[in-house]
């Protein structure tokens, strides 16, 4: 039996109606493969991370003082001339642990202003000014002051810099030795060296990681490992 179905001004009969609808299902189904459309990729993958070693004629890309849960730190990053990027990050050092005692944490200190003293001097033409602060948010907001002069000066800016992976394996700014130098040291006479502890190969991490005792190499607190972002975070 054939269903007449009125309009205005004209029949029309259900058989039509149902092939008026199996045309338009046909028309709006998504098409998910397609010989039409299939590609195939000939280029190599290039990673946006710097790659471990130690990298020639890097610059300074940017230098930021950040906030994450009431918790300030300094981020500073490198970038190469493929537009590959390294992140240096420091927070503020607290007593734990590993850190008990006012002497402790001075050294501490201490250590943390000469690697980014080493920067500061790596990267500026004309050195830095005498500081004197007594708080960490005091301390980066002048270090961010000094290095943002040297962003956009792409005379002095060319800098040998060492990335090694951290425990997680990410890549990171090396936080041991002499980790930067401008280029205009000669290469026979570079001040950098590979550390047993600069790890040059991706660890295997587990699912279930231990803490590891920060003297070994990061400077992050206890709670956190170092790189380019969430690992840096000392929560």
């Amino acid at each position: 039996m054939i269903e007449l179905w009125w309009m205005p001004g004209t029949f029309v009969s259900s058989i039509i109606l149902k092939e008026i609808n199996q045309q338009f299902l046909k028309e709006i189904k998504q098409i998910m493969y397609s010989t039409k459309t299939a590609t195939t990729n000939n280029e190599e993958f290039t990673s946006s991370y710097m790659p471990v070693g130690i990298n020639e004629n890097v610059t300074l890309k940017e230098v930021n003082v950040n906030n994450a849960n009431g918790k300030p730190f300094l981020e500073i990053v490198f970038e190469n001339a493929a537009g590959q990027t390294a992140t240096m990050t420091e927070w503020k050092n607290e007593k734990n642990i590993w850190i008990k005692t006012d002497e402790d944490l001075q050294r501490r200190d201490d250590q943390q202003f000469g690697r980014i003293l080493q920067v500061i001097d790596a990267v500026s033409s004309i050195g830095h000014s005498d500081f004197e602060g007594s708080s960490f948010i005091e301390m980066i907001n002048w270090v961010k002051q000094q290095l943002d002069k040297a962003v956009n000066d792409n005379e002095s800016n060319h800098v040998r810099l060492k990335i090694c992976y951290n425990k997680k394996g990410y890549t990171r700014v090396s936080n041991l030795g002499i980790f930067i130098e401008p280029m205009s040291v000669k290469t026979e006479e570079s001040q950098i060296k590979l550390f047993k502890n600069d790890l040059m190969e991706r660890p295997i991490v587990a699912d279930k990681e231990t803490a590891a005792d920060p003297l070994a190499g990061d400077s992050a607190p206890v709670t956190a490992d170092s790189n380019t972002g969430a690992d840096d975070l000392p929560f």
